[in-house]
């Protein structure tokens, strides 16, 4: 049996109108929390819209902006970004330090190199010098031998011959060290005048650096500008 609005009475009536309003009202706020860039209430609630998920914050390229549902996509963007800002902070200061650390040791580096090269080649000189005398007591050691061998062995010119020898062959071996000796003294001021170009190679790589985490910066940014475009 049907019972109208009327005879159920104007307390059944309010009841039954304010029931039927909150029914087809109740999916609004479910409706709207579905849409990505509506507003929202509860910060960092989750939320998926077309299967991609959803968060309730402030956009952060949004001048004041207020809480509504951004793409997670987003929020991983601008962590990004906030990341390589900060980065480029770091690495400009660490590399205006090193860089300036680099220029003073290449100025000084460049007026010590006429000297060193200078020096250098009195070492060479050196060098060169003992292994002139290095020849010679090979050459003596060689014909004491000969004599050695003219006077025999047992004789006692012989002997002295034989140990005239073996004081050459010592002496041409201390030549020999010498010259080696000199030689890598020579090659260390040599090493030392070419760390400028080394140095200098250094500051290109560490100016380069804070290029390239300017482009990083800037990628990120793009990045961040077309994932958190309102509504998307």
């Amino acid at each position: 049996m049907r019972i109208s609005l009327k005879q159920l009475g104007r307390g059944a009536t309010l009841f039954a109108a304010t029931s039927l309003l909150m029914a087809t009202t109740a999916v609004i706020p479910a409706e709207a929390a579905k849409k990505a860039g509506a507003a929202c209430k509860k910060l960092n609630a989750k939320t998926k819209i077309g299967g991609d998920q959803y968060l309730c914050v402030k956009n952060p390229t949004v001048k004041k902006a207020k809480k509504t549902w951004v793409w997670i996509g987003c929020i991983d963007s601008n962590k990004l970004y906030l990341e390589s800002s900060a980065r480029l902070i770091t690495i400009t200061e660490t590399a205006a330090q090193a860089a300036t650390m680099l220029d003073t040791e290449i100025a000084a580096l460049k007026a010590a190199a006429p000297a060193d090269e200078a020096e250098a080649k009195v070492f060479d000189q050196k060098a060169a010098d003992a292994k002139v005398k290095q020849a010679a007591a090979l050459l003596d050691a060689q014909a004491n031998t000969d004599n050695a061998t003219k006077a025999g062995a047992t004789t006692t010119a012989g002997r002295q011959y034989t140990t005239n020898a073996a004081t050459w062959v010592k002496a041409a071996r201390s030549y020999e060290l010498a010259a080696k000796n000199f030689e890598r003294s020579a090659a260390s001021l040599r090493d030392k005048i070419n760390e400028v170009e080394k140095k200098e190679k250094q500051k290109v790589n560490v100016l380069q650096t804070v290029e390239n985490t300017k482009s990083e910066v800037k990628s990120t940014l793009q990045n961040r500008k077309q994932a958190c475009k309102p509504g998307l």
